[in-house]
């Protein structure tokens, strides 16, 4: 049913399209350009005259224009896709999976426990991420000698391990209470009577029903991270550290939220200039529209299989539940009422 709904469904088709057509050349520069972008300081004419040095207007050889050191804004933002998207979906595919190892287990636990973990965590949920986020990578992702950076790998580590575990006590409350919600319901009370262990009605039950809130939450968790991000850049805390130059800040990377906060001071100039902030702005919020547009598509198939699941009868069941309602007493058998009514 779900399957159905979305194969019919052009706006789900045309989010995916788009989503996967940017991963898809991001990745294919890093391949096939070895992740370079086309840096070009002056422009000149035919004839070999002066006419412009960078930042450069958009024109038919840079659609976007380039920046002030000259990167071609349009590849930027190719090459910076992948990062963006990475972060967002490793973030998000890590919150879920920590949290579903320790949600699942405390959600067969006492109500006793549960309450006390939810009185422990509800303080976690009145403190602004950003804030936090802040306060921890600002003094570990700052660095005043270009020289003295540490690898790549311990930068993006060290900053994915602290965007999934801001997360993880929000996430791990809701996952608790949807799991206690379904372990309410009759058919897992019928499941646990029966003498089913909780691996065995987690694995046959609840998961089945826990996908499509997963599937959901996973997006959900895309474009938090995403906001994250952006707000972070702000501040000049930009993904895998900043660099404190003399002329200001610059990222190491440049994703879509580094470039954004990167090119924040340019919006306060009166000139055409404001595109370098107007670039990343736009496509962070393309982003975020598609992505919110998705998982309300997604959520749209759930609801849509919900409330039109159909009832399959086989034939004798549907003949007899048809005899037992036009008999007098419900409580005869119906092979019986059938013998009378031959003889």
């Amino acid at each position: 049913m779900i399957r159905r709904t979305l194969m019919r469904d052009p706006v789900f088709w045309l989010c995916l399209f788009l989503l996967t057509g940017l991963l898809l050349l991001s990745f294919g520069n890093t391949i096939f350009r070895d992740g370079q972008v086309d840096q070009i300081s002056n422009r000149y004419a035919e004839d070999g005259t002066f006419l412009a040095t960078s930042p450069l207007k958009p024109s038919s050889d840079q659609w976007l224009g380039t920046d002030r050191s000259g990167y071609d804004l349009f590849q930027l933002m190719i090459e910076g896709f992948k990062w963006t998207a990475g972060i967002c979906m490793i973030v998000a595919l890590g919150r879920m999976f920590l949290s579903l190892v320790i949600a699942i287990p405390l959600a067969f636990r006492s109500a006793r426990v549960n309450r006390y973990l939810k009185l422990i965590l509800d303080g976690f949920l009145v403190l602004p991420l950003s804030l936090v986020a802040l306060l921890i990578l600002l003094p570990s992702l700052t660095f005043f000698d270009s020289t003295a950076i540490p690898p790549l790998f311990d930068r993006v580590s060290f900053e994915l391990i602290v965007l999934i575990l801001l997360g993880l006590p929000s996430l791990s409350l809701y996952l608790i209470a949807e799991t206690r919600q379904l372990l309410s319901q009759e058919f897992m009370i019928v499941a646990q009577t029966l003498g089913g262990s909780p691996w065995h009605r987690f694995r046959r039950h609840i998961w089945p029903h826990l996908v499509p809130t997963l599937t959901i939450v996973f997006m959900q968790q895309f474009i938090q991270t995403l906001m994250l991000l952006v707000h972070l850049s702000l501040f000049k805390i930009f993904f895998a550290g900043t660099v404190n130059l003399y002329v200001g800040t610059a990222p190491t990377i440049f994703e879509w939220s580094s470039m954004f906060g990167y090119y924040y001071n340019q919006f306060s100039a009166t000139s055409w200039l404001n595109h370098m902030f107007l670039v990343p702005l736009i496509g962070l919020a393309l982003v975020v529209f598609f992505s919110n547009l998705f998982m309300s598509r997604l959520e749209r198939a759930f609801r849509f299989r919900q409330q039109l699941k159909p009832i399959k009868l086989s034939a004798s069941r549907a003949q007899d539940e048809a005899a037992a309602t036009s008999m007098v007493d419900p409580f005869t058998l119906v092979a019986r009422n059938s013998r009378h009514d031959s003889d």
